[in-house]
């Protein structure tokens, strides 16, 4: 009977044994699983998101045109616009569903300038200081201050055709031209928040003359497509650090 006690009392203790280590194993494993899965979390939080850029350094778009790039070649490719202005004839659609939304908003936009070739900037250039001499300034000052609002020949976007100066007619029969106060007024600020929807930025942002070596000018507008300039407005980007970004991930 004893050893029949003694059997049982055995066989509790090892059922019990097993019992309190199995147990214990799950637990064990499942605050390693659980210490695992943090850590592969912790690891996904601390991996860099790989940006996804819209454009290519080769888009016609992205044509860079600055003190540092001169332009190439003129275009060929240009179209009226119903005042006598020429754009390049591929921006024309969104050019005009541009003028159409800003009509839509309450803003009559006029255009000032847009493609100029090389030449008609160079006689820009020469006007603009003769005026200035005419003035009483002397002929290095007065070239100077022709020079604030105006870029070398050969080095204008406006030899693009993709750039356009533009200003609201209730402005501009005022008296008013290119003016940095434009900015200011609600047909500016409509132009600097809504100009990406139709492929367009402000292409000389204020804070930016450093970069982009021009004075701001809340009038001129240049398209770079419809996904990049939603992408550079998003992002507050001129075109050369646009360009520049594209070149570091070799776009």
């Amino acid at each position: 009977m004893a050893k029949k006690i003694f059997i049982t009392i055995t066989c509790l203790f090892i059922g019990l044994s097993i019992v309190f280590y199995a147990n214990e194993y799950k637990k064990i494993k499942a605050e390693t699983g659980q210490s695992t899965k943090e850590t592969t979390q912790v690891k996904k939080k601390e991996e860099p998101k790989k940006v996804s850029y819209p454009g290519k350094l080769d888009d016609w778009e992205l044509l860079l045109v600055n003190e540092q790039h001169k332009i190439k070649e003129e275009p060929t490719n240009l179209k009226d616009l119903p005042d006598g202005h020429k754009i390049d004839s591929r921006i024309y659609d969104n050019f005009t569903a541009f003028v159409d939304g800003a009509k839509k908003a309450g803003f009559d936009l006029t255009v000032i300038s847009a493609y100029r070739s090389v030449k008609e900037q160079e006689d820009i250039v020469e006007r603009d200081t003769e005026t200035n001499i005419y003035q009483g300034l002397p002929e290095n000052e007065a070239k100077d201050k022709a020079m604030e609002y105006l870029t070398v020949p050969g080095l204008s976007e406006h030899h693009t055709g993709l750039a356009i100066d533009v200003l609201d007619v209730a402005w501009y029969e005022e008296g008013k031209t290119l003016e940095e106060d434009f900015g200011k007024t609600d047909a500016g600020k409509w132009i600097a928040e809504n100009a990406c929807h139709y492929g367009f930025v402000i292409r000389y942002q204020k804070g930016k003359e450093k970069i982009t070596g021009i004075n701001y000018e809340p009038w001129h507008i240049r398209y770079v497509g419809k996904e990049n300039a939603e992408y550079m407005n998003k992002n507050n980007l001129v075109l050369e650090e646009y360009v520049d970004q594209l070149k570091k991930v070799g776009k």
